[in-house]
């Protein structure tokens, strides 16, 4: 009995997570190329528990200076080469129907940054974007 209920607790865990970590095949192509004075930054989407109603038809929307850039699945990233100055960095799930969304303005000098993106429970805030490095 012990073994049953161990092996069912190890399958919930499974069907639970976000399955890996891999970069998305959703960006723009004007920010894929590394050129002289530009900034390689990434953005990682945070896992979320399986079965969340932001599937696969809701991606993630990175925005680049008010232009799309990258759209993101659970737990994907993306690199984009930006020209070093100031730059808008926002995210907004693409069938958002509110207009919250969460924005940072960013200042690259050519030293990579990487920045995480999630889903909040707080109703106030209903995304987060934080440098991490």
């Amino acid at each position: 009995m012990r073994k049953l209920i161990l092996i069912c607790a190890a399958l919930v865990i499974a069907g639970c997570s976000s399955g890996p970590y891999e970069p998305t095949q959703q960006v723009l192509q004007a920010y894929t190329t590394q050129k002289p004075n530009t900034t390689k930054i990434r953005v990682h989407r945070k896992p979320q528990l399986s079965g969340s109603i932001l599937d696969e038809s809701c991606p993630l929307i990175v925005y680049v200076d008010d232009k799309e850039a990258a759209g993101l699945q659970k737990n994907q990233y993306v690199d984009l080469y930006l020209p070093n100055g100031v730059h808008s960095l926002k995210v907004k799930f693409s069938c958002a129907i509110t207009p919250i969304d969460k924005a940072m303005t960013i200042e690259l000098d050519g030293t990579p940054q990487t920045y995480e993106t999630a889903l909040n429970t707080n109703a106030t805030e209903r995304y987060s974007l934080t440098r991490v490095k």
